[in-house]
């Protein structure tokens, strides 16, 4: 059966303040602390159809092909768990871990794992909390950050890598799914057009601080990471790379 944890606004606040007490560490969350996806979380997918098709979902689901051995795994932001669905029915073996702070999509989520068969469910597990402050209680074969790390600025996704990267077992790979600059200049002219607006609708619907595309990649390097497949899509402004430990 689908565990499913939420912990309160109060809870999480406190549990921000103690982390911060005991480790010394910069607040990980100082771009998408005010970020509150709720009110937008019944509309996120159909919205997301409307602009880009099924564009971003291939983007989650690129890899799966190449991950059946895949036995742990943990998805931050995992949102309203189309990636998770996806995965747990790609791979009959891997239990997969959901971390999001939204409640409601928590909650959407959920009502979309309950629809599969019990054994598929019960290899889930949602849990409502910040990643920054998350502790799991094991390490995981896979990481996946799908549309996550452009929630924050490079220093910030920066801390937030170093902090999951402790999660990673030996040999675990680390999958990535983003929006991007396309690389020649007209589509590049596109693409910043598109950007903005994303960034500029996301401020004002959710609160979202950050303004630019982070440059996450030295600090997956950073952490023992490199990387062995980039696909763009899109006409260039969406990419997913498939990292590995080293």
């Amino acid at each position: 059966m689908i565990a499913l944890f939420c912990l309160s606004r109060r809870e999480r606040e406190l549990s921000n303040a103690l982390s911060s007490r005991i480790s010394g560490r910069l607040d990980i969350k100082a771009d998408a602390e005010v970020m509150n996806v709720d009110p937008i979380a019944p509309w996120y997918e159909p919205v997301e159809h409307l602009f880009f098709g099924s564009a971003l979902e291939r983007r989650r689901n690129g890899f799966l092909g190449e991950l059946k051995d895949v036995r742990t795994a943990i998805s931050c932001g995992e949102g309203d768990g189309r990636f998770m669905s996806a995965f747990l029915q790609s791979n009959p073996y891997v239990r997969l871990t959901a971390v999001d702070a939204s409640w409601r999509m928590t909650q959407i989520g959920n009502r979309r794992v309950q629809r599969m068969n019990p054994e598929t469910r019960a290899r889930a597990e949602y849990v409502c909390a910040d990643v920054a402050t998350f502790t799991p209680p094991e390490s995981y074969d896979l990481i996946a950050t799908h549309f996550f790390l452009d929630c924050f600025s490079t220093e910030v996704a920066a801390r937030l890598i170093q902090h999951v990267a402790t999660w990673a077992a030996p040999d675990a790979r680390w999958i990535v799914s983003e929006f991007t600059q396309p690389a020649t200049p007209v589509m590049r002219l596109w693409g910043d057009a598109v950007i903005r607006g994303l960034y500029a609708a996301f401020r004002v619907t959710t609160g979202l601080r950050t303004t630019h595309l982070p440059d996450y990649r030295p600090a997956l390097t950073s952490v023992g990471f490199a990387m062995r497949k980039q696909v763009h899509a899109f006409g260039g402004l969406l990419v997913s790379e498939l990292w590995e430990r080293v």
